[in-house]
């Protein structure tokens, strides 16, 4: 049975990506900061639930110790947990919000890569980070969450080179792949205007865009923007 790592687990893609892997067989340990209902509603053998509260470093090197003892071989690991909010909303916290958005997309990351090192080589397996393509073209009102983003792109760029050949590290960029409840349609309509393809993607082209980096060996050190072509679009 393959055995993949899934960051940010509880909610949305973290928990569509669950789901979608214990369907195809996968045995699946789920980090999350509070296990959601929907996430322990998928409750079966082949799920173990890591749950740490917090991103200070005691509670990260605790979670990769218990992954490095269960996972003695890895196929997976998608770092995806995140955090997207605008500087603004932090304007009385701004520097233990950054370090914040640094635990959770380049710390933790470079940690569990460091500490299942191992394991990835031994299994032949795959990192995938689920950056934004705001890595690439920053926007203005979030650039300490696009900066730590961007740091986490070069961040597996760095790790393809360093874990190659036996490890493949890739990276998928999302455009607006699903509005949060809070959005107004406003908002929806503009950001749809800007994108080629005028729709909401969904979890399931990333999910795709996953076996198809998984299926294709030759494939290690890309970032494959699945935006419906947003990219192209934004100033």
């Amino acid at each position: 049975m393959k055995t993949a790592i899934i960051t940010g687990a509880s909610r949305r893609l973290g928990l569509f990506l669950c789901q979608q892997l214990l369907d195809a067989g996968w045995q699946v340990e789920a980090m999350t900061r509070s296990a959601s209902e929907e996430l322990q509603q998928l409750a079966c053998s082949q799920l173990h639930i890591h749950e740490h509260f917090s991103y200070d470093n005691e509670q990260i090197e605790r979670v990769s110790n218990a992954l490095k003892k269960r996972c003695k071989s890895l196929d997976l690991l998608i770092n995806n947990a995140s955090i997207y909010e605008a500087d603004e909303q932090h304007e009385e916290e701004y520097l233990s919000f950054y370090q914040r958005l640094f635990a959770i997309h380049m710390q933790l990351p470079a940690l569990l890569a460091k500490d299942l090192e191992t394991a990835l080589k031994k299994a032949k397996g795959n990192i995938i980070s689920i950056t934004d393509i705001y890595a690439d073209n920053p926007s203005a009102p979030s650039s300490l969450y696009c900066s730590t983003k961007a740091g986490l792109q070069n961040l597996s760029l760095g790790l393809a080179k360093k874990l190659a050949p036996e490890v493949r590290v890739n990276c998928i960029q999302p455009g607006p792949i699903k509005f949060l409840d809070e959005h107004s349609e406003a908002h929806k309509e503009q950001v749809l205007s800007e994108t080629l393809l005028a729709s909401e993607g969904g979890f399931g082209p990333i999910y795709e865009t996953v076996s198809f980096i998984l299926n294709n060996h030759y494939l290690s050190g890309s970032c494959i923007k699945v935006d419906g072509g947003r990219s192209l679009m934004r100033g």
